[in-house]
């Protein structure tokens, strides 16, 4: 399975395993569940707009307002599937108006990924429950993102970065999680 794929049923799962009451629980992201959950499926789809050519600035007037509606599975599910199509047919090189600026397919695809799989892990911490992520997903996603961590990091987009403490032996998704600000 293609790792946007894997890393969207990442989150899926998380947002399926939801408690019912857990919507206004604070999470690791310093915003509640909802929010958070809000935050991916406007990632998703403002993505999915960018890659099939809507500018920027149309993409987020487009995005105003309510985006999960009755039904915030149904959101998670569409949107992912959305930007899984966009990511599908558009070349790695080519270039978007991204989110601050230019920036390649590939280059706002490993941004993407970080989303989907650090937010499925600050919603399963949120809600308390069983925090292990696919290790298939954390490794593939490592693979794509240690290389340009430094760049990843000067986006300004994931908290307070590696702490510098984990000991050189800890497991893959501790050093994830680590590299964006979470410290499990």
């Amino acid at each position: 399975m293609d790792l946007i794929q894997a890393a969207s049923a990442e989150l899926e799962r998380a947002v399926r395993q939801l408690p019912v009451d857990s919507w206004d629980l604070p999470t690791p992201s310093e915003i509640t569940v909802r929010e958070l959950v809000e935050h991916v499926v406007v990632g998703n789809r403002f993505t999915a707009m960018l890659l099939a050519g809507t500018s920027r600035v149309d993409a987020r007037a487009a995005l105003a307002g309510d985006q999960l509606g009755p039904d915030p599975l149904a959101a998670v599910v569409e949107s992912a599937r959305a930007q899984q199509a966009g990511f599908a047919t558009t070349a790695p090189e080519t270039v978007l108006d991204g989110p601050k600026g230019d920036i390649t397919a590939q280059e706002f695809r490993r941004l993407r990924l970080i989303d989907l799989v650090v937010h499925a892990w600050d919603l399963l911490r949120a809600t308390g429950q069983d925090e292990r992520l696919d290790p298939d997903v954390v490794g593939g996603l490592l693979a794509v993102v240690e290389p340009h961590l430094d760049a990843i990091l000067a986006f300004g987009a994931y908290g307070d970065g590696p702490s510098g403490t984990l000991p050189p032996d800890a497991d893959p998704q501790h050093r994830l999680l680590d590299m964006f600000g979470r410290r499990p």
